[in-house]
């Protein structure tokens, strides 16, 4: 690996305790309940925007629009390529809102670290301590075995969905998944014995982080996350003004109306815009990374060497290893050891990636799912951060 990226030794020593302290359910190791959470003072903009480098990115996804965010230290920007749709030449923003999709759960994994930094649960709680009132359990159920952190890194043993979604909405999907795992002819898997991508563990998660809040999902996420962040179009429950400035989804998919998501909030129904990521991805690469929440949600909690199998993470390369959402990548010749998710679904495309050691971080969001350019396009955002952290890229091979 470069030299330019020696840290990440230590990141990785900083990683294995995590790991170690949450399997063994030793929380000792955390660090101490948080006071509040963290502020982030005004944006402060890159002396040098990769904008020719996004450009690019750009014309690689093929799509009408596409909405992105850079973050190097502490400075950060965000950008729009193309228009907002097929029929709407509005041309894409800062503040043009996409749907986010899978990445969603970085969200969700970000305020069960917030809980777990501030003592209010831990990794190694049950679900079932957050079940609904009079829930049970059937008899022979596995379902007592699930911890949260489970939920959180695909080794729940749930599979990817429990319900249809088209027939599911914001009022009675919590009731119906919780209706599922209580019927006896539910079949789950073991937890912990591999990871296998799961939205409906994510589903699960939120419903345990909002029963503990006392509140909806959207309401726990709006107090401890968004809110102090300044991300007020960062929503499951957009507004008829936030919808107004939508980017359409891919035109050659079914159209997807800009709707109440609370119930898939926790695993993909959250709506952004790139001004938001940019903040929030300055939050996740904010200096001394060790003394806050993000040294329980940026560890890696199931290297891929100790799991019995790994399906559906392997989207944006080769997952190394599960943590609390995000993925990790190895080190390769173009990139360093990184951290990244995919979403994808109502017509989008997302993908977030972010070095925690040089501290930088991509984000990408557009609107061509049927062109299959999520590999590709991760490809690109991963050269992207490897090239601002030092790293010299290789000689072009072609696709």
């Amino acid at each position: 690996m470069p030299a330019t990226h020696g840290r990440q030794t230590g990141w990785t020593a900083v990683a294995l305790l995590a790991i170690g302290a949450a399997l063994a359910g030793c929380h000792a190791a955390l660090p101490p309940p948080a006071k509040a959470p963290p502020t982030i003072s005004p944006m402060q903009h890159l002396a040098n925007p990769p904008k020719a480098a996004l450009q690019a990115i750009f014309v690689d996804t093929g799509a009408i629009g596409m909405a992105a965010a850079v973050v190097e230290g502490d400075q950060g920007d965000a950008f729009g390529f193309g228009q907002r749709g097929a029929a709407n030449s509005t041309p894409v923003d800062p503040r043009t809102l996409v749907r986010l999709q899978s990445l969603s759960k970085l969200f969700t994994a970000d305020l069960l670290s917030a809980d777990v930094a501030a003592g209010q649960v831990a990794l190694t709680d049950p679900l079932l301590h957050y079940a609904p009132t009079g829930w049970k359990a059937p008899a022979g159920s596995v379902a007592s075995q699930i911890e949260l952190v489970n939920l959180a890194s695909h080794t729940a043993g749930l599979p990817r969905d429990a319900l249809d979604p088209q027939t599911i909405y914001a009022d009675d999907a919590q009731p119906a998944r919780w209706a599922w795992l209580a019927d006896p002819t539910t079949k789950l898997s073991p937890p912990g014995k591999g990871a296998q991508y799961s939205n409906v563990g994510f589903d699960f998660l939120g419903d345990a982080l909002a029963r503990r809040a006392g509140a909806s999902y959207g309401q726990a996420l709006a107090t401890t996350i968004t809110g102090p962040l300044g991300m007020a179009d960062t929503t499951p429950t957009p507004s008829a003004e936030q919808c107004a400035r939508m980017m359409q989804g891919d035109p050659h998919k079914p159209p997807h109306p800009c709707i109440d998501q609370s119930g898939e909030a926790a695993s993909g129904g959250l709506y952004t815009t790139a001004s938001d990521i940019t903040l929030w991805l300055r939050a996740q690469l904010a200096p001394n990374p060790a003394g806050d929440r993000r040294r329980i949600s940026q560890a890696i909690y199931f290297p891929r060497a100790k799991l019995g199998f790994v399906g559906g993470l392997d989207h944006a390369g080769k997952a190394n290893g599960v943590g609390l959402a995000w993925i990790e990548l190895a080190p390769t010749a173009d990139h360093p050891r990184v951290l990244e998710k995919t979403g994808g679904g109502d017509g989008f495309l997302t993908y977030v990636v972010i070095d925690p050691a040089e501290r930088i971080g991509v984000f990408i969001a557009f609107d061509n799912m049927s062109g299959h350019r999520l590999k590709d396009v991760a490809d690109d955002a991963n050269k992207l951060v490897g090239q601002l952290g030092g790293m010299t890229p290789p000689p072009p091979t072609g696709r």
